[in-house]
């Protein structure tokens, strides 16, 4: 899944570290508004000092052609051209047919200096959705190609050869609607000193005209358990992290969020995790998928859930450990379904009817399985935490823990049986129930196959 860009495990070990456990994770669009302005800005710009140049140019002799000043410049014309237009937008030189002439304003900055040089020009400035307070200025740079705009779409062909349009921007929080007086006075209220973290020209003088665009940033809404308390926090799906950096991966994935999280706290610690199970098509014998969804399109209905994750029935969540995870015969007995935990107890009978038993044990090794789930949905992903009290099971797991240390391709089966006796009549079996068919492949040509 191509969402977001994280690194679960680094994400994992750092939580498992504080002795947080994860439970899962939803992920939502959160609103963003890109304003498109015209402003003023005393910010000095690199070619102020031809502009200069140009306009002694003109003050001597007004009726100067663009070629002939481009020629006595040494420069092109298309550069001198470019600068003329811009004196004129900024309202510094008046174009007449006679030749080119400074304005009032264009006196007093150029020959007076009684008037600092103001650029007019196009600047887009991006701002919270909610709060309509400007962002900093990673999400000029960094983030800049991570949103989702109102206009994009994109098209895809499927397996009937009907092309569908998607369309990924859908907000889950309503933007706020947009008031231009605010949004002005919210920019020019940064003070001086900090307005280069925040993106905005140091020489900005006032926003003259404004529209803009609606976007979407997704975000990821992760639940954690400790000491029986469960934490559901916002973290960046594209966190920026450096090796050398002080902080922690988990920190890095909270630093530019946590003002996004101020905003939806309320919605956010309500959030759990529902199944769906489609209803059967008729004439369709094979089972439906159990759809892994959030309640956040009716968070509104649900209170006092800050210590609750999951909305499962125990025979829903049972259709998922089969259909979603793929472990099959598992029993009530075996399972833990309360609002904070999902659990299963791995026995010999599960793993056994495994389609993928090798997975299942390394799941096991782990103590820990995912499934993704949908954007739609605002899933992004759920963990399931295994365990085994079974005797083979944990006997299969402990021949996979030795093997992992073995070089497969040299072993001796004989030593093998002699250093681990407790293998000597059904290592077969364990190697079976392990998944490690090569190897027994080879134990069974090299017991029953005459060498030549």
């Amino acid at each position: 899944m191509g969402l977001f860009s994280i690194d679960f495990e680094k994400l994992y070990e750092d939580l498992s570290s504080r002795d947080e456990q994860i439970l899962g994770m939803f992920c939502i669009q959160y609103p963003i508004y890109c304003i498109h302005s015209c402003i003023l800005d005393s910010t000095k710009d690199p070619l102020d000092s031809l502009d200069k140049v140009i306009i002694d140019f003109f003050i001597a002799k007004p009726d100067y052609s663009i070629q002939q000043v481009g020629a006595l410049l040494g420069s092109s014309k298309s550069l001198v051209e470019f600068r003329i237009n811009k004196l004129i937008y900024d309202g510094h030189l008046i174009a007449k047919n006679d030749g080119y002439f400074l304005s009032e304003e264009g006196i007093d900055v150029f020959i007076n200096k009684i008037l600092i040089r103001q650029h007019k020009k196009s600047y887009d400035f991006y701002v919270d959705g909610i709060t309509l307070k400007p962002l900093p200025k990673v999400f000029y740079t960094f983030y800049n190609s991570k949103y989702v705009n109102e206009s994009d779409s994109y098209s895809y062909t499927n397996s009937f050869g009907s092309t569908n349009t998607i369309r990924p921007f859908g907000p889950d929080i309503v933007h706020t609607p947009l008031s231009k007086s605010l949004i002005i006075e919210e920019i020019k209220n940064i003070d001086f000193h900090n307005r280069e973290d925040m993106k905005i020209p140091l020489g900005l003088i006032d926003i003259e005209d404004l529209s803009f665009s609606k976007l979407s940033f997704n975000c990821i809404v992760n639940i954690t358990k400790k000491d029986g308390l469960l934490k559901k926090e916002l973290l960046d799906g594209y966190p920026f992290y450096l090796l050398s950096d002080n902080n922690s991966y988990y920190e890095a994935a909270r630093k530019n969020i946590i003002s996004f999280e101020n905003n939806i706290k309320d919605k956010v610690r309500d959030l759990q995790f529902k199944i769906i199970i489609p209803r059967q098509r008729e004439g369709n014998n094979v089972n439906s998928k159990p759809i892994l969804v959030s309640n956040w399109q009716e968070i509104d209905r649900y209170k006092n859930s800050e210590n609750k994750c999951f909305s499962f029935s125990t025979e829903d969540l049972l259709k998922v450990i089969e259909g979603v995870f793929n472990i099959k015969n598992a029993s009530l007995e075996n399972i833990v379904n309360d609002d904070s935990e999902i659990s299963i107890d791995i026995n010999s009978e599960m793993l056994l009817n495994s389609p993928n038993r090798r997975k299942l044990i390394s799941n096991i090794i782990r103590k820990r399985d995912y499934e993704f789930g949908k954007s739609d949905n605002n899933v992004f992903i759920l963990y399931i935490y295994y365990k085994t009290t079974d005797v083979f099971v944990n006997k299969v797991v402990k021949l996979k823990n030795v093997l992992d240390n073995y070089k497969t391709h040299q072993m001796d089966m004989v030593a093998f049986k002699n250093k681990h006796p407790e293998y000597k009549y059904d290592l077969k079996k364990c190697l079976v129930a392990a998944g490690e068919y090569d190897l027994l492949e080879k134990l069974d040509i090299k017991q029953f196959m005459i060498e030549i």
